[in-house]
Formats: structure tokens, sequence, C-alpha cells
């Protein structure tokens, strides 16, 4: 009996290369697609995405790709790029609205000359210093990028994040933090499936239950993502919303 065709993605840490490899259909993009978040999750700079091995790629199958693109857009470390699609592909690939390059050659050259493309990353236990160490870290993107106004309340967003594993989930957790596009970025990903509360009023009387809450009042936008293995809780702060003072 014949083996299914499967797609296959090769990700190696230390290159910023993802390959994919085999058939992807709509019978194993949902596998290939977490996959991919799983990997860029893990990642402190954008990558590419080298689609030169695949065949007999189904358009439902790249719009579940693109799916992934808009998912990872407000991470800290950004998204990625596809490159060297099989030729006679090119109008199909652009049509998921992801951007696609035409060797490997040219998607290494632009994520290199990315702005401020590599993020903060930490690796921390859920320990009662965590939020402490994960402060920290803001402290250092506040001297690199020179964005004093939103330490504070990156500090808020980022602390009730990393408190929510401590207390919540209790396991390792990793927190990025980027800069692009003028915006802050915060991640912490844990090995937990469940989804923090929604950013909803909680009785005066409740005990707990408002760390979103104060995520929320903080930040831009926030959300979560599935990964699998666990989740990456997301938020995003613009300056224009925490001007500093005097200006």
């Amino acid at each position: 009996m014949t083996a299914p065709l499967r797609c296959v993605l090769e990700c190696d840490p230390t290159d910023p290369v993802i390959r994919l490899l085999g058939v992807l259909d709509r019978r194993n993009v949902a596998e290939v697609r977490d996959a991919l978040l799983r990997c860029l999750a893990d990642r402190a700079a954008p990558v590419a995405v080298d689609v030169s091995a695949l065949r007999d790629v189904e358009p439902t199958a790249l719009l579940r790709l693109a799916e992934a693109a808009a998912e990872v857009a407000d991470w800290p470390a950004g998204g990625f790029v596809c490159c060297a699609p099989a030729p006679g592909t090119e109008r199909r690939w652009a049509a998921t609205g992801v951007t696609v390059l035409p060797d490997r050659r040219l998607a290494t050259a632009l994520l290199a000359g990315a702005p401020s493309a590599t993020a903060l990353g930490l690796d921390l236990e859920p320990v009662a210093g965590a939020a402490r160490a994960a402060r920290e870290l803001l402290a250092q993107a506040s001297l690199r990028w020179n964005i004093p106004q939103l330490i504070e309340p990156a500090a808020l967003a980022l602390t009730e994040m990393v408190n929510n594993v401590v207390l919540h989930a209790g396991t390792a957790m990793s927190v990025r933090v980027g800069f692009r596009d003028g915006c802050l970025r915060l991640s912490v990903r844990d090995g937990s499936a469940a989804r923090p509360a929604p950013a909803r009023p909680v009785p005066p009387t409740a005990l707990g239950g408002r760390g979103m809450l104060l995520v929320g009042s903080v930040v831009r936008r926030w959300g979560c993502s599935p990964l699998g293995d666990g989740k990456l809780v997301w938020a995003v702060l613009e300056p224009a919303d925490h001007p500093r003072e005097g200006f």
C-alpha cells in the first residue's frame, strides 16, 4: 500500500530559512501551518520559507498558509516571506497576499536589511521572580530603541502576561520583546493550551480575573495564538497612545 503523500517542514534554529518539502494539500495544511507557527514562535527574527521543493500545491492550502502570515504579523520577531516558488506558480503564490520572492538569496538579503529585525528574548521558569526578569528585559529594550514612554505601560502588560503563566499555566515560558513599524511588541509563549480570560469587567469583590483587563487598558491590541504544544500571547503598544511628557 502506498504511503500518503506528506508535506515536511525542516526548521534549523541556526538557519534563517525554513524549508517546506513534499505535497501541500487540504489534508495536511493544518498540521503544516501549526508546525510553522511553532517554529516562528521560537525565532528572534523574521525568516524566509523556501518552497522550491513543494509540488502539487492546492490553492486552498496556500490560503491557509496566508492565515499563518496574518497570525504572526503582530509577534515581536515579525513574520516570514516565501521564496523560490516552482516555475509557473508565482501568480498563485502572489494571490495569497504573502510576500513571495523569486529566490532564496533575495529573501535572505531582504530580511538581513530589515530595521530592528531582531527581538530581545528570555526563557523563564514559572517562579515568583519571573515578572521582575521580564521587566529587566524591557529596560534593555528602552535603551536599545529609545522608547522610555512605553516602558511603564509595557511593564504593566508584560507583568500580567508573565504572571498569568506563573499562576495558571505553571510551565516554562519564552518572553520576546520587539520594536517594528514604530510599535513595541510583546509576547509570552507557554506550554498550556488554556487561553487567557478575555479583557472584560469583573465584580469589585473578585480576588482575581483582572489580568488581561489591565493588559487591554494599556495596549493597542492583544491576542492569543494556539501552537499545538501550548500558546503564544502577544500585545502591541503604540507610542501615540502614550506620548512623552512635554510633547
